[in-house]
């Protein structure tokens, strides 16, 4: 099979997925965010979960807004990333409905210093966007490494919360990512069409 990016190179693949995702147009990007939704929440983990960490969708990301609404709507805790002005290339989780400010990378996120924060340890699920997956649970993210400093902790007590679930359109699976030796493992991803390694 011929593809249109180096397997061994993962900013060939965060190219070529990027450009891919974003030639989604705003009703198929719909779409797949209710069909995302529908998947999770018949899952007996989320059911159970209380404080669940989103985003929101920037780039042509999987969008989580239709699983954000639905989640509300049954009573759990929205919380959302930001950059952490404490702990540099950390992330810090505030609720979604606070405060909200621009970071320097242009995008909208709870206001740190105006918002009531909630340690990493406390969430049950965190929810997070990829540029790519394999089915071993690796993820490859946008290269600037917030969720794996932020969740480090995770890979000496992997038994410990939250629980990590990668979310991506069914195109951004990819035969094997290239790990390096700082990447935090996945619980799980979660796609359009499938659930894939997720323990409940």
């Amino acid at each position: 099979m011929t593809t249109e990016y180096d397997l061994s190179d993962r900013s060939s693949i965060r190219q070529y997925m990027r450009q891919q995702r974003n030639l989604l147009s705003p009703q198929q990007q719909l779409q797949a965010a209710r069909s995302l939704s529908k998947l999770i929440l018949s899952q007996s983990w989320f059911q159970r979960a209380q404080n669940i960490a989103l985003y929101l969708a920037n780039d042509g990301e999987m969008d989580p807004i239709v699983l954000m609404e639905k989640a509300r709507y049954r009573g759990k805790s929205i919380l959302l990333p930001s950059l952490n002005p404490s702990k540099n290339g950390h992330l810090c989780f505030a609720p979604d409905d606070g405060p909200q400010i621009k970071n320097k990378f242009g995008i909208i996120e709870p206001d740190p210093k105006r918002n009531r924060l909630t340690p990493a340890k406390q969430l049950d699920i965190v929810f997070m966007p990829l540029v790519a997956f394999d089915k071993h649970g690796g993820r490859l993210g946008m290269g600037g490494g917030f969720y794996d400093r932020t969740f480090e902790f995770l890979k000496q007590n992997p038994m410990s919360k939250p629980k990590l679930i990668g979310l991506a359109h069914e195109f951004q699976k990819v035969e094997q990512l290239p790990v390096e030796s700082w990447d935090v493992p996945l619980d799980g991803i979660i796609t359009d069409l499938a659930v894939y390694n997720v323990k409940a």
